[in-house]
């Protein structure tokens, strides 16, 4: 069985109101790529949002590299959580944490 490589994604969460709750971004954007790409294609995508500072809006999204485009694709169709508009900016993607903070 061939191992499947990760894919971290940098990422801002612009937002018109109070900051956004961990738990409700990756909600979001798992109903997101299950409503766009179907049940097959998000578990295949290993999904996982490693970091988020809900202050600045800023965090780190985990996935498998051949979903990449899928999951930046979900995250940016989403125009609202919790009744807040925003807007999913991403900025890199890496191989590896470390990389992504260079």
């Amino acid at each position: 069985m061939k191992k499947v490589r990760k894919r971290y994604l940098l990422f801002k969460l612009h937002r018109d109101g109070s900051p956004i709750e961990e738990k409700h971004l990756s909600l979001t954007i798992w109903k997101s790529l299950l409503s766009l790409y179907g049940e097959i294609q998000a578990s295949d995508s290993k999904l996982y949002l490693i970091d988020f500072d809900e202050s600045l809006g800023e965090g780190i999204l985990q996935c498998s590299l051949p979903s990449l485009q899928q999951v930046i694709a979900a995250a940016a169709v989403i125009g609202s959580i919790s009744g807040i508009s925003v807007s999913f900016e991403p900025k890199r993607t890496s191989g590896t944490i470390k990389g992504l903070k260079r």
